[in-house]
């Protein structure tokens, strides 16, 4: 008896066959194509056998798959949704794209030094900054959210 690859449709004998797992589903297929397709993961592999409209037992991928996309689904629905709220106003100077708001980030001041540089930091104090990302190119920009912060920063540099 006779199979074809679902991949590629090759007639495929007895001895050529080879079971390739995709989703909660093995499929028959080539050589080529089991070696083309096994490092994929089994949500990859099943989806690709969908997409050949050869694949067998399809809705039993279809039973897998199904969670997985309204997972998917719901998690790019959520990534959106924070990136909505984080919207600063203010456009990337290189892109254009809007900037997003990922909040105040502090700074430890000092320089590193062979002798005492945990005290030398400790001394030099800290810096919160706002942090605002390009969410397009990944460009970041820093804002200081106090005049007065970076006043005393300068202030404790100097001593």
């Amino acid at each position: 008896m006779k199979d074809n690859c679902i991949f590629c449709e090759k007639e495929l004998n007895m001895m050529q066959k080879k079971k390739l797992y995709c989703g909660h589903s093995t499929q028959t297929v080539c050589a080529d194509c089991y070696r083309r397709y096994k490092e994929l993961n089994s949500v990859e592999r099943a989806e690709a056998a969908l997409n050949t409209g050869r694949a067998e037992d399809e809705e039993k991928i279809r039973e897998y798959l199904d969670p997985i996309r309204e997972m998917e689904k719901a998690k790019a629905e959520k990534q959106k949704a924070q990136d909505e709220q984080r919207k600063s106003g203010k456009s990337c100077l290189r892109c254009g794209a809007d900037m997003l708001d990922y909040g105040d980030v502090t700074f430890k001041l000092g320089e590193e030094t062979f002798f005492f540089s945990d005290m030398n930091r400790l001394a030099s104090g800290s810096l919160t900054m706002k942090v605002l990302r390009c969410q397009s190119c990944g460009k970041a920009e820093f804002y200081i959210p106090d005049a007065e912060q970076l006043e005393k920063a300068a202030e404790q540099n100097k001593n």
